[in-house]
């Protein structure tokens, strides 16, 4: 049987973090600055700003911030990019808890919730 990832909304975020889930925003510097993050984001860009990525060296540095036993939460603007990232760890990673924000940082803002500025 394939596994799967979780589809959640921005809105069941905070009760993952304060299990002890880790929130990684894959989107861009100047996106983060834009909007600001969710806090306690681990801030690790998957696409650069032509759609290109180095899915090896991203995975390795995730692997660094956030251990495979650890749930991950993945953030983007809307959803879409998170999707495709959840697809890629499904496919080569053991990682079993793996949450998509289907409608990203634009429903978490949307909802009201706060943020975190990021330096530039």
């Amino acid at each position: 049987m394939r596994r799967k990832y979780q589809q959640i909304k921005s809105t069941q975020v905070p009760d993952l973090l304060k299990q002890g889930a880790a929130i990684v925003d894959v989107r861009r510097p100047e996106e983060w600055q834009l909007t600001g993050v969710v806090a306690g984001s681990e801030l690790l860009t998957f696409f650069d700003s032509q759609g290109q990525s180095q899915p090896g060296k991203w995975l390795q540095q995730l692997n660094n911030l956030v251990s495979e036993d650890c749930p991950l939460v993945l953030i983007c603007r809307t959803g879409h990019r998170t999707g495709l990232i959840c697809e890629f760890l499904i496919e080569v990673t053991s990682r079993i808890d793996i949450y998509n924000v289907s409608d990203g940082i634009w429903g978490w803002l949307g909802e009201g919730l706060p943020v975190a500025r990021v330096n530039p």
